[in-house]
This record gives structure tokens, sequence and C-alpha cells, in this order.
């Protein structure tokens, strides 16, 4: 009769194979290609983890121009393996994934959502409509209307009336939070040229400020990272004043990070994606926190100086604030949706 193994040799095995697989991982490092042809290739086969370790770097161009839109600069643009995890694909499949965040933030700010200001139009428009809210202005001040569907739009009463399907004067004032309609998410996604990349998504949404200024994202990148980088499920706790709560889901290519991804406390657990490892290891926190932590300051790319980061979760208890990393590490939703802010998107390779 044998002996029974040991909690002893048991560690000694599981050391081994680990210390193997390190050699593997350095020893295939070495010798791997460097197309992202090739890394997806890694990552479909399940060999990325064995070849990639957290914080790794894959570098690709981004191109910048200028106010012109004619000159630009030529910018590296490292990504860094955030983690290791499966992802759900449109068709509902599951598939392994490395996820990548840009190392520094975006050179270029955009409004997570401009203040949604869509003018009724009083020659055309002259009573109100069933499911839409009009909101007055007056000075400064942003106003519901309470009229009933056929009620007349009382234009000569305001300075303006707007119109909107979501039921708050702060959408007019301040945007709106809800990623899956904000203009951010549409920047991140898009190879257009300016005045192309934005489209309004419900009644009421107005163009960015930077809708005119900026090309889409996806227009500097390179285009064969781009190739290989598949849209997968990503999900945002909605707000609870107007949205219901709820979730959204979303399959995006280019997504901004949610709070949970970044280590942080979220406000619906378990919601807006497993927190990334590489977050956990930069903070060296054993638990998530939204607390400043000089680990978690994401700097710009071509200055090096701490940035204001955007994320795509929602402030559940407004209409009007969006998350986002502050310049000493932290997390916080103290930001209206129109505030124009860089981002460290995500993507992943699956």
């Amino acid at each position: 009769m044998s002996a029974p193994i040991t909690e002893t040799t048991l560690q000694a095995i599981r050391d081994n194979v680990l210390a193997r697989n390190e050699i593997y991982r350095k020893f295939a490092q070495k010798y791997q290609k460097t197309t992202w042809d090739e890394v997806a290739y890694n990552v479909k086969t399940g060999k990325a983890h064995l070849l990639y370790a957290i914080g790794d770097e894959m570098i690709c161009n981004y191109r910048y121009y200028a106010s012109n839109n004619v000159d630009f600069t030529d910018y590296e643009f490292p990504w860094v393996v955030a983690g290791f995890h499966d992802v759900e694909w449109e068709d509902g499949t599951i598939h392994p994934g490395m996820i990548l965040q840009a190392k520094h933030c975006t050179i270029e700010s955009v409004q997570f959502d401009a203040p949604e200001r869509e003018a009724c139009d009083p020659n055309t428009e002259t009573t109100a409509q069933e499911g839409l809210f009009y909101i007055a202005k007056d000075g400064s001040t942003y106003t519901a209307l309470n009229l009933q569907t056929g009620d007349p739009i009382p234009y000569g009463e305001h300075d303006a009336v707007y119109k909107n399907d979501v039921n708050n004067a702060s959408v007019a004032q301040y945007g709106y939070n809800n990623y899956k309609l904000s203009a951010q998410r549409q920047w991140l996604n898009s190879a257009g040229d300016r005045d192309e990349w934005w489209q309004p998504t419900h009644i009421g949404d107005t163009a960015p400020d930077q809708a005119n200024r900026i090309r889409g994202f996806l227009n500097g990148l390179d285009d064969d990272l781009i190739a290989v980088v598949n849209p997968v499920k990503i999900q945002v706790a909605r707000n609870t004043v107007t949205d219901g709560g709820g979730i959204d889901v979303m399959y995006d290519k280019f997504f901004l990070p949610s709070i949970e991804e970044m280590y942080g406390a979220p406000q619906l657990a378990g919601v807006e994606g497993e927190y990334f490892e590489y977050w956990k290891q930069k903070t060296g926190l054993d638990a998530p926190t939204n607390n400043a932590n000089n680990g978690r300051i994401i700097t710009g790319l071509e200055n090096g100086t701490a940035q204001f980061c955007r994320l795509r979760s929602a402030h559940r208890g407004t209409v009007d604030h969006a998350w986002y990393v502050g310049t000493a590490g932290n997390l916080d939703a103290s930001s209206y949706a129109y505030g124009a802010y860089r981002c460290a998107p995500a993507c992943v390779i699956s």
C-alpha cells in the first residue's frame, strides 16, 4: 500500500509546475513574434497567460492631429496587460480573453455627455407630444415643465424650451450619465473624421463640444490592433433617478473601465465586470477602495503628468454625475457628465 501524498509533497509539486511555467513563459517571450495577429493567436489558443504577464506592455502607434486637422504627431501608445478573463461575444459564445488597458490617458479630452439642449421649434412644435418632456431655460435656471400631451408649449414665457425623452431638467444643464448613450462611448469606437464620429442617440441628445474639433479615437490607432480586438460584453449599472436602476448591456471593442475594474468599491457589486488584476497589483491593496492611491494615478500620454480620467460608471443617485479617476489615484463621482476629461480605454483580444 502506497503512502498518502502529504501537504508538503503537494506544495512541492505545485512549486515545480509554477517554476516550469515561468521558465516556459520567459523562453516563449524571448522567441515569440510580435505582430498583433500573433498576439491574438496566442490568446485564442489559450497560451496568453503563459506568454504574457500582468503589466507587460505592448506598443502601437497613435496619431494625434493638430487643430488645423492636417499636421499630426505620431506617439508610441503603450497598452498594459491588465488581466485574463473569459469574455462573451455578441453571439453569446464564451472565449478566453486578454484585457489590455491604455497605460496613459489619451491626449484628447471628451465630454462624457454634452448638456442636452435640443430646442423645440415654435414653427412646427406647438403642443406637447406623448413620450417627450419639456425643459424651460430662464437665465441660468432650468426647470422641467409639467406639460400633458396636447398642452400648448409656452414659448413666450421662457428664454428657451428644450425637449427630451429623459424626464429631468438636469440633463439640459449638466448632461446625462448614461454610458450606453454617451458621446465618449461613440468617440472611442469610431474612426470618423471631425463632424463624423458623433450622432444623436436619443431625443434631446446634442453634440459634444469636441465633435468638430477632434477625430474619432480609432482614426489615430493602428489598424492591425483594431482588427484583432473583439467587441465583448460590458455592463453598466444604470442610475436610479431616471433610468430605473437595473443594468445596461453593450458589446464594444473599446470601452471605459468601470469603478469595479479599477479595483474600486462598486455601487452594485458584481455587475460592472471583474477587477483588473493590474490595478490590484499596482495599488497593493488587499480589498477594493475608492480612496487615493499613488498606484492608480494615470498620466497623460504626451506630458507624463497626472490626469483626470473618465470611467463608464454612472453615479446611480443622480442623472448627471459620472465617475472618474482623480489625479491622486482616487475614484470619485463629483463630476458632471458635461465635464471634458481624458480617458485610459480598455479592450479585449479574444
